[in-house]
């Protein structure tokens, strides 16, 4: 008899269980004495930093009005976020967002700046920038190293450390340009310094288990290689936790509810205009790792993940310990779904 996978031996843990729907409640019905513990929302908010390229799939259309429903309800506190996208509409969509959900006091959106036009935006961006801010680019944001160096700043004047979960579901390419960043006017720690004192884990979406090839490490391999072998435990970094996309977060589909949305949610817009209705989002499993921690994912063995410099290719290798794991999607895919179900809500 095949030995059972980590997902099985999840599921029949609790026993069998059916899922009913009824508004945002979830009822879980168990065979037996035991029973599924649906995870708890974070007691204090997440410290966090996002980092997407908000550009080409459709995911960052999911991926934002949870996270700012998340920031609604007290679950999150965004320092910064920004447009790692070499493409010109990621920054302009991310602030679109920003700014639809009445955050826009709350924290800056940076951009992948200079090169950040190199790529085609695709056509989802391009209707909804167009839609609501036309003639906006990438070009007129601030560059993302300055805004990360700055959003580190404002959370370290809080005099906390070690409370910054760094969310990165792009390239690696505005996080090397942080990390590698000299003492300025902003302040006089490098980047190297601020990702060992203030970064308590960082959350990537990213690569393949064990070995594969994947868009966020291919868009910009030499920052991927130079992340990989230099956050380390060894060098002082915090751990670093990677959602491959292979491990079962895109199994995890997010319904849009699209007919009943305002046609000025930028969401709705977007998904209007590519005819869907849902799509799997293994950016938002990256962001709910972040908030609602290991629950439903089991972690790897501390491995290192070897990037190829050259082509892009990942291997995990278990057998160096260096601080990185990669996640495996264990519970059910309608438990992810349902804890990502609530931001279809009007604007504040």
């Amino acid at each position: 008899m095949p030995e059972a996978t980590p997902k099985q031996r999840f599921l029949s843990t609790p026993g069998r269980f059916l899922f009913l729907r009824a508004s945002s409640i979830l009822l879980v019905f168990v065979s037996g004495c035991s029973y599924v513990h649906i995870p708890s929302p974070p007691q204090i908010p997440i410290n966090l930093i996002y980092d997407d390229d908000c550009d080409e799939d459709i995911d960052c259309a999911i991926t934002q009005p949870i996270l700012h429903h998340w920031i609604d309800i007290g679950y999150v506190r965004a320092w910064g976020v920004v447009s790692s996208g070499h493409s010109r509409l990621g920054a302009p969509t991310l602030r679109l967002f920003r700014d639809y959900y009445g955050h826009s006091s709350l924290f800056p959106v940076g951009a992948w700046t200079p090169g950040c036009e190199s790529n085609p935006s695709a056509p989802w961006n391009i209707a909804v920038v167009d839609k609501f801010d036309p003639g906006d680019t990438c070009a007129n944001y601030q560059n993302c190293v300055q805004v990360l160096r700055q959003s580190v700043v404002r959370y370290a004047s809080t005099g906390a450390t070690h409370g910054l979960d760094y969310v990165i579901t792009g390239p690696l390419s505005c996080e090397e340009g942080f990390r590698n960043s000299p003492p300025d006017t902003i302040s006089r720690m490098t980047g190297e310094q601020m990702e060992q004192l203030y970064i308590r884990q960082f959350v990537l979406m990213n690569g393949v288990a064990q070995s594969g090839n994947e868009y966020n490490c291919d868009n910009d391999v030499p920052a991927c290689a130079a992340f990989f072998a230099g956050v380390t435990a060894q060098n002082g970094y915090p751990p670093v936790y990677v959602v491959p996309k292979n491990t079962g977060a895109q199994q995890v589909i997010t319904e849009v509810p699209v007919a009943p949305l305002s046609p000025s949610n930028p969401t709705s817009y977007a998904f209007a205009s590519e005819g869907g209705t849902g799509d799997t989002d293994e950016d938002s499993m990256a962001v709910e790792y972040a908030v609602y921690g290991n629950w439903g994912w089991q972690t790897s063995p501390d491995s290192t993940n070897v990037v190829n410099p050259a082509t892009g290719l990942n291997i995990w290798n278990s057998q160096s310990a260096s601080g990185q794991f990669y996640l495996e999607v264990v519970a059910d895919d309608h438990l992810f779904e349902l804890l990502l179900k609530n931001p279809w809500l009007p604007s504040p």
